[in-house]
């Protein structure tokens, strides 16, 4: 499955209690390897930090959109809890994933993405007739959005 930047946006929200790192392409090495200071987004933060060693970089904190934003074909794999969840085999390739289940996007998400598309283009939205699995989907992604 290929990975966006909307993608990890989605799963970064979803389990603000992870930690997740992004290794860049190092641009001095001809893209053939990571740099050696690690992109970090601690838990509970919107905040990227640089990371050498596993010990912050003073002055080195990003926006998390701006980052994923500006550097996200920089980035040679993401990391949650210290799993790589996806990653790119060369640089210039598209990220891809093998862990479907964190990036897949649960009916009530799909449902909302949809009718703020539709808001913004002005179409109107047509729901499909829903099996069980999908409405129960729908209540648990209703349920999670109101308890936050």
């Amino acid at each position: 499955m290929i990975i966006t930047t909307l993608d990890i946006l989605r799963v970064i929200k979803n389990t603000p209690n992870s930690t997740f790192t992004f290794p860049i392409y190092d641009v001095l090495s001809g893209n053939t390897k990571t740099a050696p200071k690690i992109p970090t987004l601690a838990p509970k933060s919107e905040t990227i930090w640089l990371m050498a060693n596993g010990v912050v970089v003073p002055n080195s904190h990003y926006d998390l959109v701006g980052f994923l934003r500006d550097l996200w074909d920089d980035v040679a794999e993401i990391t949650m809890n210290g799993k790589v969840v996806a990653q790119r085999s060369a640089y210039g390739e598209v990220m891809l994933t093998g862990k479907n289940s964190i990036f897949k996007q649960d009916a009530y998400d799909a449902l909302i993405g949809a009718d703020l598309l539709g808001k913004k283009t002005g179409r109107e939205i047509v729901v499909d007739d829903l099996t069980e699995d999908a409405a129960a989907s729908l209540m648990r992604g209703f349920i999670r959005s109101k308890g936050e």
